[in-house]
């Protein structure tokens, strides 16, 4: 019989999984309830930010990247890949994408930005260096095995992407605050897919796991598809721009469905590796 302590554990993992498709539900009801008040669909989901959906907004985005960072991965590459992807969330919901033409009630036409950003975005930085200290610091008193090469390799890859985003920060920041939505958002969801495939991979040695293997391919090949498509129309086909919020509605589905799949996978477990105790990580551990 389990434990108390293991049942806790299992179910924290259950709510963290479980909150972010509550998460998904909040934003989508705060923007069905917006269009109600309104004459017309924004261009995106992002674009909501300037709405009455403001708090939601950045809240949903905020409340997903804690999930994500505090959520541990089935491997040690899915984790790194969950902390970096976690941080690009709050990036996402502190730096807004471009103001449009609003169809109800929102911000006031003179809400500065720039300010926000700035102080948000510094606020963040300087958070991640502590908590990275931290994290170094808590480590060095724990028994822990090195890092795979392919965790090592997404460590290097996250590190060069945060560096390169505190760099626009610093140096350009006009460029950070026209773009940086973007960027971090489209690097987030493919950080994102590659959680999935990793599953994907791990799941074919697990017990249960092969029956979800399918699933986790199909998001993460769906998940890859409208991301390609959203950033296509935003480059070439701005006169299609108007169905983006559709395509988005769509990924983040997927991405709820890929945590519900997890969900029914792990119910019983803490990780994926309760599942499989005896395999290796398809990545190198």
């Amino acid at each position: 019989m389990d434990s108390d302590h293991s049942i806790a554990v299992r179910n924290t993992y259950r709510y963290l999984r479980l909150a972010m498709i509550a998460v998904v539900l909040m934003l989508f009801l705060a923007v069905g309830i917006e269009r109600l008040a309104s004459t017309g669909w924004q261009t995106s989901i992002s674009a909501y930010y300037f709405t009455a959906v403001h708090a939601v907004f950045i809240a949903a985005l905020c409340t997903i990247g804690a999930c994500l960072i505090v959520y541990q991965g089935n491997t040690d590459t899915e984790e790194v890949v969950l902390n970096f992807s976690g941080f690009l969330a709050f990036v996402v919901a502190f730096v807004p994408t471009q103001r449009e033409p609003l169809y109800g009630p929102g911000l006031p036409a003179t809400y500065e930005v720039g300010m926000g950003i700035r102080n948000n975005v510094l606020a963040l930085i300087i958070t991640g260096v502590v908590v990275e200290i931290a994290r170094i610091i808590i480590n060095r008193n724990v028994d822990r095995r090195p890092l795979s090469p392919w965790a090592k390799r997404a460590t290097l890859i996250g590190w060069a992407v945060i560096g390169v985003g505190i760099l626009g920060y610093a140096a350009f920041p006009a460029n950070f605050e026209a773009k940086g939505h973007t960027v971090a958002a489209v690097t987030m969801f493919v950080g994102i897919i590659a959680v999935i495939v990793l599953n994907a991979l791990s799941a074919q040695s697990a017990q249960t796991g092969p029956s979800y293997v399918g699933s986790y391919k199909l998001i993460a090949g769906l998940m890859a598809l409208l991301v390609l498509a959203i950033v296509l129309i935003r480059l070439t086909l701005p006169e299609f721009a108007h169905i983006v919020i559709w395509i988005e509605g769509v990924l983040i589905l997927a991405f709820a469905a890929f945590w519900l799949v997890q969900t029914k996978e792990l119910w019983d477990v803490v990780d994926r590796r309760d599942l499989a105790p005896n395999t290796t990580d398809p990545t190198g551990r």
